[in-house]
């Protein structure tokens, strides 16, 4: 019983151990983050008071990550290495605008772009917004309470101010900009300056900006979203995205653009060849 004890002791201590080094790790990376463009306070306080509030956890919600949960433990530590990652291409590029994407539909694009927003948002002074880029399908305004408009199709239209359209949630930290409803087709909003010109002015006031795209191939929507932005972080399901399809989003990516790719779900009935594994 002494054996099992002195080993649970050392392996309590060993996890206790890595979880310092962890909240080191991320001191020190936000320390850094300092030093990317400059945020005025005051100015970002003042623009976010009295902003409409959404609740997140209804909806299509039910499986980001929100609570501490037994069974959410592998999925909220998978969400955290994955914020580290791109806090260090933060803090050695300025980082401030990323693109969560994938190759097709179905990858597990939007359920990534909001855990990651909710894993920012737990860090001191990480103010965060999370932007429903993909007017077609609008899943992530779909994890609201109310999806809502005005969104970022009434900003790119011209019809209101961006300051109207982003809301607080009840999530400290957390903003997010809804889809809005569209009047055109999607990709003629992004065409032109005023996309750019509200990426600008988010950047004045969040130390990150996600934003959630169409996947690549289908639709012609997600190049003109990724040009304004600094990075790109694609999402694949795992064993089930096509290796063709990959190679083709591969060869139509900004490479320098592009931080990383995330592995999303496992099965290990992979059944078919033409797979990335």
């Amino acid at each position: 019983m002494s054996k099992f004890f002195n080993e649970t002791q050392k392996a309590h201590q060993w996890a206790q151990q890595k979880l310092v080094n962890q909240d080191l790790d991320v001191r020190q990376m936000l320390e850094s983050l300092k030093q990317g463009p400059p945020i005025d306070a005051p100015l970002a306080e003042a623009r976010l008071a009295h902003r409409r509030q959404v609740t997140l956890g209804n909806g299509n919600a039910a499986r980001l990550v929100l609570r501490q949960d037994d069974s959410l433990d592998a999925a909220i530590e998978a969400y955290r290495g994955l914020r580290g990652k791109l806090m260090r291409a933060q803090s050695k590029s300025g980082l401030r605008s990323i693109v969560i994407t994938s190759s097709l539909p179905g990858e597990g694009k939007t359920l990534t772009t909001m855990n990651l927003g909710l894993c920012y948002a737990q860090l001191p002074q990480q103010r965060v917004l999370v932007i429903d880029g993909d007017m077609r399908t609008r899943g992530l305004t779909s994890m609201l309470d109310h999806p809502s408009s005005p969104g970022l199709a009434e900003i790119l239209s011209g019809d209101v101010a961006p300051d109207e359209a982003i809301v607080a949630t009840n999530q400290k930290n957390l903003f997010i900009l809804p889809a809005g409803t569209v009047s055109s087709p999607s990709p003629e909003l992004f065409i032109g300056t005023r996309w750019q010109e509200f990426l600008g002015h988010c950047g004045e006031m969040f130390k990150v900006i996600l934003i959630d795209t169409p996947p690549i191939l289908p639709l012609a929507d997600f190049e003109l979203i990724s040009a304004a932005c600094d990075g790109i972080v694609i999402v694949v399901r795992a064993h089930h995205g096509q290796r063709k399809a990959l190679q083709k989003t591969a060869s139509t990516l900004d490479t320098k653009k592009l931080v990383g790719v995330v592995f999303n779900a496992t099965d290990v009935n992979v059944k078919d060849d033409d797979v990335c594994e």
